[in-house]
């Protein structure tokens, strides 16, 4: 379902859920609700009203990430005939920025599975999302997760949290993902 809130268009996307999710996704700065299938109409706007800020914020930061200025672009048009917009090299911006995500996301996952992590770090791994010392209990994340949309961001967190609980990815540590996020799987495939 597309609703436009404030001149915000939104995609609702109803799921067998317990919690609702915002998000707005790169490039273009598409945003997207996932809400439980019982949630109001006018809970759902409500929160999305809430969070203009931060969606407006959002998508100002993708705009200068990927160049997709639209008709705020001095010119009109986005680098001609290239072919999609130009990706730059992930920078101190973008650690900034993650930074500031995971210390907002973390928090909320260790209140809410009562697993507490000894800190967090952000390095650029290219190949995992992120890692788990089980012996120290320090997280760390791939500066290339700067560049996802936030449900995955909120999956690699709590991926990386639910290894203080069980080490490896058996029956024990996906029971525990499909408790507190049922979706994973879904967001796990979407991750390019």
């Amino acid at each position: 379902m597309k609703l436009v809130i404030d001149g915000i268009p939104v995609e609702i996307n109803r799921k067998k859920i317990k919690h609702m999710y915002l998000y707005v996704k790169p490039p273009e700065g598409a945003v997207s609700v996932s809400a439980p299938m019982r949630m109001p109409r006018q809970t759902i706007e409500r929160f999305v009203r809430e969070k203009r800020g931060w969606i407006e914020k959002r998508q100002e930061s993708y705009r200068r990430q990927y160049g997709t200025a639209g008709t705020d672009s001095a010119d009109g048009a986005d680098g001609g005939n290239s072919g999609g917009p130009q990706i730059r090299p992930l920078d101190e911006k973008d650690r900034a920025f993650l930074r500031k995500e995971i210390a907002e996301i973390l928090p909320r996952w260790e209140e809410r599975t009562g697993l507490h992590c000894a800190g967090f770090q952000i390095r650029d791994m290219k190949t995992r999302w992120g890692t788990c010392n089980t012996r120290t209990g320090k997280l760390w994340f791939a500066l290339m997760l700067a560049r996802q949309p936030r449900e995955c961001v909120e999956y690699v967190v709590l991926h990386e949290l639910a290894h203080l609980y069980e080490p490896s990815h058996n029956a024990r540590f996906k029971a525990f993902l499909d408790l507190y996020m049922p979706g994973w799987r879904e967001i796990r495939k979407s991750m390019r």
